[in-house]
């Protein structure tokens, strides 16, 4: 019963958004309730299914699905596909939408689009569901492209403010480059094998069916749309600019939604990745070439939510490589753990930015002592983050650097670690700006206080998941029952003790050295962003990806006004109304034709008739004599004619 009721998961928060978009202002909470209710019940039903899932209750993998529709011989279907990595998703997903929308009651309270906002979490939640739940590759990639729409929606929530339009537009187009590599990649597969059902590929994979050359072009087809989605170089620009929509939905976006559909979509069809070993090490490069790259750019932002945005791209980018090297379990490990404490992070900016007004975080300060519950909670996941031990972070961090070390993929390994440390300082620099030392703005600083219970209960809940969900789902005895699928190399075995002292060292390393420059001022950053000023505006300026996208994009402006004027001028004007002009001239000359020759000749062969008519005319004179005179010299003109001729 408790399994074939699971599509309601799917269903109860999609019929929730036309209720609420429609009838929120006459609901409790303008529609928040009802959103929060579904939600809640949606959660307790996930974490029930994983809860039996643990202890052996339901059997999984666990399939059912109807007849969708049918086209020549093909028959596509629409169901659910049940694994231990789709129920541990799906309490990710309803846990922080749950979370996310409690805090949103504090936080967008008295929005003039407050149930449209509600409306467009639900679906978005929906979709996300959906996507965790399709057991077909065509229903996926619809819920897919339902993510990318509530993105859009949600991004540029406040529509009235120009960057976040544009923010909307920016995301919505650049995931569809990536879009267009994964509906390539869904061709290329239902060609060679007639079917989009997940569970028919991963029997198929099995058996040997796919030949080394389609795995490999169908898997990196469907990784470009996982390198739109969950935002990896050079597609990651898009998501810096997603903080511009308000920050609860930053944080859905960021922990478990439309950035972690990428990473779930390679770990749920890794099974097609692993035919050829080229597809991994591609995912893996670009994967760790992310995660240093959008932590070298994360050093430089005064924007708080715009520096974590490039930890998630980063964070991304170590998922993904986790994957290449480690095998779905490792990679999907880091997710959830991430979807936890980045949810934290920025729900706990979201707290700062409400009590000061302001993302900049040279204009913050001594936070600490003004929001102490927000100052606690944003410690533990910058510590969670970095790697630190305890916390889920160091676990789910480590399973990814044993895995590359175990690899022997060094440059992968070298990229990873290198990131840790980044990411321990820059994370560190915000704390220490933000909520340690004096405060900068004393105006707003006078003004800040601590958020409402509805902002901080969330934080605190996720703060305590952070702490405890690496140790609790470390190891087989949890992660290894739902996520089995784990990469063993032969190319080492370093122990697992000395990765986690090396990545230790790394990670607090970093932390110390953002402490002695933006805490104890060893060193004058002021002086080292002056001295190295180009580099600086490099990093701050995307490293030019976002200008090398936008020379792409002034082309397709300047070919698209090539291809207008084509279309007026030759193709309109010179084909169309040059046709229509011909038509008209040629009817004028058939209309001059048919007026003064066709008809000039039709009238003189008229008066050709009358003239003979009027000179025969005269022979007629009614008397027989004459009539029998004719005949006489016709006769006689007739026999002399036979006589001469």
């Amino acid at each position: 019963m408790m399994l074939d009721l699971v599509p309601l998961l799917f269903f109860l928060p999609l019929l929730s958004f036309p209720v609420v978009l429609f009838f929120g202002r006459w609901l409790p909470l303008k529609g928040a309730g009802l959103t929060i209710a579904v939600m809640a019940g949606c959660f307790a039903w996930s974490l029930a299914l994983l809860a039996a899932a643990l202890l052996g209750a339901v059997e999984l993998p666990y399939s059912f699905s109807i007849s969708w529709f049918s086209f020549d011989i093909y028959d596509v279907a629409l169901g659910v596909y049940l694994d231990g990595l789709t129920v541990t998703m799906l309490c990710v997903v309803t846990l922080v939408s749950l979370l996310v929308q409690i805090y949103s009651l504090g936080y967008m309270q008295g929005d003039s689009r407050f149930s449209r906002y509600y409306s467009y979490m639900t679906l978005f939640t929906a979709s996300m569901l959906g996507l965790v739940l399709a057991d077909n590759m065509l229903v996926l990639f619809a819920c897919w492209e339902l993510v990318g729409l509530c993105s859009y929606l949600l991004i540029g929530f406040w529509f009235e403010k120009p960057e976040a339009a544009q923010a909307s537009r920016k995301a919505f187009i650049t995931t569809k480059l990536g879009d267009l590599g994964f509906a390539i990649g869904l061709y290329v597969i239902f060609t060679h094998t007639g079917t989009f059902s997940i569970p028919s590929l991963q029997e198929m994979a099995r058996a040997g069916f796919f030949a080394p050359g389609v795995a490999l072009w169908s898997s990196l087809l469907l990784f470009c749309g996982a390198m739109g989605k969950s935002a990896q170089v050079p597609l990651f620009v898009w998501l810096p600019d997603a903080m511009e929509g308000p920050t609860p939905v930053s944080a859905l976006i960021h922990a478990a939604t439309m950035v972690a559909a990428g990473v779930f979509m390679v770990a749920k069809l890794f099974f097609l990745f692993e035919i050829n070993p080229t597809a991994l090490i591609v995912v893996g490069f670009i994967g760790a070439a992310t995660a240093f790259l959008a932590a070298l750019m994360g050093l430089v932002p005064e924007d708080i939510k715009r520096v974590l945005a490039y930890s998630t791209v980063s964070q991304l980018g170590y998922m993904m490589a986790g994957l290449a090297v480690g095998g779905p379990q490792v990679g999907s490990f880091h997710l959830v753990t991430h979807a936890m404490f980045k949810a934290l992070l920025f729900l706990g900016a979201g707290s700062v930015i409400h009590a000061m007004h302001t993302n900049d975080i040279w204009k913050m300060g001594a936070l600490s002592v003004r929001m102490p519950i927000t100052f606690v909670t944003f410690a533990i996941g910058v510590l969670a983050l970095s790697g630190i031990f305890p916390l889920s972070g160091f676990y789910s961090k480590d399973e990814i650097l044993h895995a590359a070390l175990n690899s022997g993929n060094w440059p992968v390994t070298i990229l990873l670690f290198s990131t840790s440390a980044l990411t321990a300082f820059y994370m560190t620099r915000v704390l220490v700006l933000v909520f340690l030392g004096s405060a900068r703005d004393r105006e707003r600083y006078g003004h800040s206080h601590e958020s409402p219970a509805s902002m901080t209960a969330p934080l605190v809940i996720l703060a305590a998941l952070s702490v405890v969900m690496g140790f609790l789902m470390h190891g087989e005895h949890v992660w290894g029952k739902l996520v089995p699928h784990k990469l063993e190399h032969e190319h080492g075995h370093v122990p697992a003790i000395l990765v986690a002292l090396l990545s230790s060292v790394v990670a607090l390393s970093g932390m110390a050295a953002a402490f002695g420059v933006y805490f104890y001022r060893w060193i004058d950053a002021a002086k080292v962003k002056e001295r190295f000023d180009v580099i600086w505006l490099f990093l701050y300026d995307r490293m030019g990806f976002d200008r090398f996208w936008l020379a792409w994009v002034k082309l397709s402006y300047k070919l698209a006004d090539a291809l207008a004027w084509l279309d007026y001028h030759a193709l309109d004007q010179g084909l169309v109304d040059g046709q229509g002009s011909l038509t008209r001239q040629l009817s004028r000359a058939s209309e001059w034709i048919d007026r003064y020759i066709i008809d000039n000749l039709v009238d003189l062969w008229g008066w050709i008739s009358l003239w003979a008519g009027s000179r025969v005319r005269v022979t007629v004179s009614g008397f027989v004599q004459s009539y029998l005179l004719y005949v006489i010299l016709g006769i006689s003109l007739i026999f002399a004619a036979r006589m001469y001729f």
